[in-house]
């Protein structure tokens, strides 16, 4: 599956050039209406309510309640957004619709958790934010839904149409922006194109690929009400009859089917390469019929974790850079190779020529620009998964791969993933995340940044369904975890949802510990705390020689303390008072089950737990970019050099 998509500007409405602006005195705004932010400008397509015939005036909706009304007929009954001069429009009729807003503290926040809620509940997310700086902090997140496929709904307000492209206040081209980025974002440039707009959004933030759609609004289109060249008040159709703008991917045609099922029955060595696409299918189930019916092996990416269960005899767990070593053996030692609902990344594949070099290859994804896209394959199938994988476990037979699963199961039991804890030393992070896993019974729906701390709950947490790990995974995003977590549990509210965030990327976003409070949002804050941009600090240690620029988060002014003492900054449980959010901080391995036992006692509560670890632990294994799985490093004495150089501890 891939970071980026071929977009399309798309606007919807008239082509001449919009009439000038005229004089306040000239064009009276309606009693009752934006007398504040923008002049009102009326068109031969959309004018105030006083130039709408007076029999037509109780029964009609202007632009705002029209788009309201829409994705109430979407089945939206929640967004995420920030209020601002051009947007008020839609804020002031949401409620008379049934939509609830979750007011975040920065748009960014708005959009990833769009995204939480969309990748936890499956249906689409929906963010709003006014034009200009509102409209661009949404960018990243609508990058990141795009990267990994979520679908989300992103609304901006924009300046009147008349001001388009003369520089106005707080005025930016956000179509332009995000073409590249969605997989179509739209201009109204006519109040009764709402309707057709809305659903034309949804549809294809839905379709075949999920994937972001943005919508812009300028203020005029929310404030007017449709007409006819004759001021008659023109509603248009709700919902909107569109035509379909992407075919409906299938399954399996009867060749290719009657090919892989040969493949898979002459195979040996076969392995299950599963990925996002399996989740956003909802396929879990028929992905686990398929392995055990054909006794075969099964890794995951970090999109798939959750799409098998983690304890089950075929489990291989996660690939890639730093994935398990018996995975990364298994798939490149296998003859043939089930890649489904995958886009080869780079952090799986390592060196592209060298990843699977032997093994055959039957790729199954729903967007045929994956297909021999990053690696070339065998048997490349564009195929829906909800239709390919029913097809596949009904008509494959096994093949004689007793020998090969015994092998696999070996290799797990020589390269298990193990955490150690050691009295009386700090606390160890791998090990503070197994024993919230043991905890939780890896029931959770778990959020993470990005850093160590999500490679660390990627190899620890054992995800048991689908919908369950929600990481920022092609975009790397730092600071997704804590608004992610938001649309999660909003989405999901009788779930246990926790954010295991490290130090670093949580700070790009604690703010959103607000909305936590303001909205009563039971969300739990696990906080890996070890003072370093520790993935950073990790890579300055292996590749710049220790010079460890810019990647110590710890106060510099501090000086050295007693051995009694943790010095950790910033003061993370201060912060959340502030926010009126409970939190406290753990510094000792014995402490750690209590705290984690208050943390989860009020499921209604949001709760911050700083758990200070050990500074200098390392992400294992893992195989350096550009190399293969015959590189793997297991531990800190693999290195070349001294990887110790400019330690530094918390607890002195």
């Amino acid at each position: 599956m891939s970071q980026t998509k071929k977009s399309e500007r798309s606007t919807t409405g008239e082509d001449s050039n919009p009439p000038g602006l005229p004089f306040a005195d000239e064009n009276p705004i309606d009693a009752g209406g934006d007398q504040v932010t923008y002049p009102d400008v009326s068109s031969i397509t959309g004018a105030s309510l006083s130039e709408i015939r007076e029999e037509d005036r109780a029964r009609a909706l202007k632009g705002a309640q029209l788009l309201a009304k829409c994705l109430q007929l979407e089945g939206v009954d929640v967004l995420f957004g920030y209020p601002g001069g051009a947007n008020l429009e839609i804020f002031d009729v949401l409620r008379d619709y049934g939509i609830r807003c979750i007011r975040v503290e920065h748009e960014q926040g708005a959009a990833h958790a769009a995204e939480g809620f969309a990748r936890a509940t499956g249906r689409p997310g929906v963010c709003l934010a006014t034009s200009g700086p509102g409209a661009t902090n949404l960018v990243t997140g609508i990058a990141n839904a795009n990267s990994d496929s979520v679908p989300i709904v992103a609304i901006t307000g924009n300046v009147p149409s008349p001001l388009l492209g003369k520089n106005a206040f707080q005025e930016v081209d956000i179509v332009s922006v995000t073409a590249p980025i969605t997989k179509r974002s739209y201009q109204v440039q006519r109040v009764g194109h709402i309707p057709a707009v809305v659903r034309h959004a949804f549809r294809l933030a839905t379709s075949n690929r999920p994937g972001p759609v943005l919508m812009d609004l300028p203020k005029d289109i929310q404030q007017h009400y449709p007409r006819d060249p004759e001021g008659n008040y023109a509603p248009p159709r709700m919902p909107a009859i569109i035509e379909r703008l992407e075919d409906p991917v299938g399954g399996f045609p009867a060749d290719q089917l009657e090919e892989a099922c040969r493949m898979i029955h002459e195979a040996k060595r076969p392995v299950i390469y599963a990925g996002g696409g399996v989740i956003a299918s909802d396929a879990s189930s028929w992905l686990i019929q398929l392995a055990e019916k054909l006794s075969c092996p099964v890794t995951t990416t970090i999109m798939g974790l959750g799409a098998f269960p983690p304890d089950h005899p075929l489990a291989l767990h996660v690939l890639g850079m730093h994935g398990t070593k018996y995975a990364n053996f298994a798939i490149n030692q296998a003859d043939l190779v089930l890649a489904i609902g995958v886009r080869f990344d780079d952090r799986v594949t390592g060196k592209v020529s060298e990843f699977i070099k032997h093994g055959k290859i039957i790729h199954i994804d729903v967007d045929r620009s994956e297909l021999n896209k990053n690696k070339r394959v065998t048997l490349p199938i564009w195929a829906d998964l909800r239709q390919a994988l029913p097809q596949l476990a009904a008509s494959a037979q096994p093949g004689e791969c007793a020998e090969w699963v015994q092998q696999c199961q070996d290799w797990r039991g020589q390269w298990p993933l193990t955490v150690e804890q050691v009295e009386g030393k700090g606390i160890n992070p791998q090990w503070a995340i197994h024993q919230l896993s043991e905890l939780t019974g890896g029931d959770a729906l778990v959020t993470v940044g990005v850093g160590q701390h999500q490679m660390w709950a990627m190899q620890h947490y054992q995800v048991r369904h689908p919908r369950s790990f929600l990481s920022s995974s092609g975009l790397g995003t730092m600071g997704f975890g804590l608004p992610a977590a938001i649309g999660a549990k909003v989405g999901c509210p009788d779930r246990l949802v926790i954010d295991i965030d490290g130090d670093g990327s949580l700070n790009m976003t604690i703010h959103e510990l607000s909305t936590c409070h303001r909205y009563g949002l039971g969300v739990k804050i696990v906080v890996i705390n070890n003072q370093w941009l520790g993935m950073v600090r990790q890579w300055q240690d292996m590749i710049y020689k220790g010079h460890r620029a810019e990647s110590d988060l710890s106060d510099p002014a501090t000086s050295v303390k007693r051995s009694s003492e943790v010095e950790v900054y910033p003061d993370f449980v201060t912060i959340a008072a502030g926010y009126k959010v409970r939190a406290e901080r753990v510094t000792r391995s014995s402490d750690l089950a209590a705290a984690y036992e208050r943390m989860l006692a009020d499921p209604e509560e949001p709760y911050l737990l700083d758990v200070v670890v050990s500074s200098d632990e390392n992400v294992y294994p893992m195989i350096p970019a550009g190399a293969t799985y015959k590189d793997i490093i297991m531990c800190s004495d693999d290195l070349g050099h001294d990887h110790d150089h400019g330690k530094k501890d918390l607890i002195r």
